[in-house]
């Protein structure tokens, strides 16, 4: 517009200026085509062939624009339907958000197809249906990205990481790690495949392979959510092998736990429990005295103090520097008790134990004390404290 508009003044000022120029003296111009003659003055012809210059070159631009035509209509009418799509895609988006989930399902299929990407559309749609409880136009729509994904591996991956999302949630773990476990052949090192087959795994209480694939990917699955994983799948690991009477694999497998798991309590004391219950004592014992050398652990202390080892001075003598050093825990308390009577040092195993049963009384220092009345021919006494204990220990 702003050209045709600058061609008309241009036009206009040539006209005037010829016509300023041409004022004194029009001229004579006399043109002859076989039976046609035409005369007229030099402005008229002037003023002519720019008329005729312009009627041209409008002809040319209409039989331009008649051509360019349908593409026009065509191109507008496609811009027009993507915005629709896009307005329908965004609004869906909004209502997906917003938890309005039967209008989101409703915007992001209707114009499914003129969105650029309607993948978006489905995968977000199959989102949608699951909330609503529609497993059948859940499957529908994934089935209709699946078509549109092959040979697009970023749209694969896309298809097959919601379809596994969504089953896990469904709590269709089977499909859920099938699916997880086809993301990873794609891609082995795909960090959301396997943190949901991680999650699979956790769900379906198979430790073995979760234990083994949160230790070879440390990274991909980090924070308190890994701890708490691999900390259930080890000791689960654990007390399956220690009910097999496998004290070598319990080693093994101990030794093949990474340091950092390894000064878990939970961990630590289902092994040393393991290693007790298999006869490895002396193990158990020096892993308990290592890891209360380094913190307290009420458990572990526990457990140190009920063992019945080779060396019961140096027991005796290790359980009073975590005496000095954690103050007097009820645990070790009942520990030095015992300590002492096995080391046949009634009057201090009684100090120890009156102190925990002023202090904190439990079952096993009512019995532990009951133990030490017999060893001093006191019956009465040992019978009272019987019935204390089994009092406490049925008390709720």
């Amino acid at each position: 517009m702003i050209r045709t508009l600058l061609a008309v003044v241009l036009f206009m000022v040539l006209g005037a200026g010829a016509a300023y120029m041409l004022r004194a003296e029009n001229g004579y111009v006399l043109i002859s085509f076989q039976d046609w003659v035409l005369e007229t003055s030099l402005l008229g012809m002037l003023l002519g062939a720019v008329l005729l210059i312009a009627v041209v070159l409008l002809l040319a631009r209409l039989i331009i624009v008649g051509v360019r035509l349908p593409g026009s209509v065509r191109g507008a009418l496609e811009r027009h339907r993507q915005d629709r799509a896009r307005k329908s895609f965004e609004s869906g988006m909004l209502n997906l958000l917003s938890g309005s989930w039967k209008r989101a399902e409703i915007e992001l299929v209707r114009r499914a197809a003129d969105h650029e990407t309607p993948t978006l559309n489905y995968l977000s749609a199959a989102r949608a249906a699951q909330q609503l409880g529609a497993d059948a136009r859940r499957d529908h729509y994934l089935a209709q990205v699946a078509n549109l994904a092959v040979g697009h591996p970023r749209l694969e991956q896309a298809y097959l990481l919601t379809q596994a999302e969504l089953q896990l949630e469904r709590g269709e773990l089977i499909g859920a790690r099938q699916t997880a476990e086809r993301l990873r052949e794609r891609d082995p090192r795909n960090v959301s495949a396997i943190r949901l087959l991680a999650e699979c795994l956790f769900r379906m209480e198979e430790w073995e392979a979760l234990r083994t694939l949160l230790i070879d990917h440390a990274a991909a699955v980090g924070g308190l959510r890994r701890r708490s994983m691999l900390e259930r799948a080890l000791i689960e690991r654990l007390g399956a092998i220690e009910d097999s009477a496998r004290v070598d694999q319990l080693k093994a497998l101990w030794q093949a736990t990474p340091r950092e798991a390894r000064a878990w309590p939970a961990v630590r004391l289902q092994y040393a429990r393991g290693l007790v219950r298999l006869n490895a004592q002396a193990e158990a014992a020096a892993l308990a005295a290592d890891a209360l050398a380094q913190e307290w652990d009420a458990d572990l202390a526990a457990l140190y103090g009920s063992l019945d080892v080779a060396d019961p001075v140096g027991q005796l003598a290790s359980i009073e520097q975590w005496l000095t050093r954690y103050g007097e825990r009820p645990e070790l308390l009942v520990a030095g008790g015992r300590a002492c009577l096995r080391n046949r040092l009634w009057g201090k195993a009684r100090s120890y134990l009156d102190a925990v049963l002023k202090t904190a009384p439990s079952a096993s220092a009512y019995l532990e004390m009951a133990h030490l009345c017999e060893q001093t021919q006191k019956p009465d006494e040992a019978q009272a404290f019987y019935k204390k204990g089994l009092e406490s220990a049925a008390r709720p």
